[in-house]
């Protein structure tokens, strides 16, 4: 689909020089002089390389159609993830560079969203809260504060974030997976 420049939004996914991007920022600037243009701010769906680039206000660019289905994730093969499709149980595998980071936040048998473009994969949706057990608390130190104190504690797959100091092992906690920050504990 081709749009003009300056219909670009954060989160609309470009198509730049055969190339897929994310838009992760945005601006319209008119100078006093010249031509508008629209300042951009651009993430490589697959390789995760920042770009920035400046269209002419009257420039038309490609917005990639992408289409999402939902995959129940099986388990790790190799150094790839293996995903089946819940409508035609066809199998498929991801490979651990397109996965990234999140590999740790994958959990057998749960359902992801994969993003396809002209039937090839480029991205996976991961869950934005994860909620896991806590297998390591350092002991509580007391201390004659009315602040809550953080700590960090080690969840299920070796994830260590900072909790307050009440958190203890075996407990449930439920955790931002993009900031890594603690949201609440879920049970004890």
């Amino acid at each position: 689909m081709i749009i003009n420049a300056t219909q670009i939004r954060e989160g609309m996914i470009l198509r730049v020089e055969g190339e897929l991007y994310r838009v992760t920022w945005t601006m319209h600037r008119t100078p006093g002089k010249g031509n508008a243009v629209m300042q951009t701010k651009l993430k490589h769906l697959i390789t995760g390389k920042n770009l920035e680039q400046r269209f002419m206000s009257s420039e038309r660019v490609e917005k990639a159609e992408l289409e999402n289905r939902e995959f129940q994730y099986l388990y790790q093969e190799g150094d790839g993830y293996l995903f089946m499709d819940s409508q035609t149980f066809d199998q498929t595998q991801l490979s651990a560079d397109l996965v990234g980071e999140g590999s740790k936040y994958l959990l057998e048998g749960d359902t992801y969203l994969l993003t396809f473009y002209q039937d090839d994969i480029v991205g996976i949706d991961l869950p934005k809260t994860l909620a896991l057990k806590v297998v390591y608390a350092p002991p509580e130190i007391k201390k004659a504060t009315a602040s809550a104190s953080m700590r960090p504690i080690t969840l299920e797959r070796d994830i260590v974030i900072n909790a307050p100091a009440f958190i203890q092992e075996g407990d449930i906690v439920k955790f931002n997976t993009e900031t890594g920050e603690y949201l609440e504990r879920v049970s004890q």
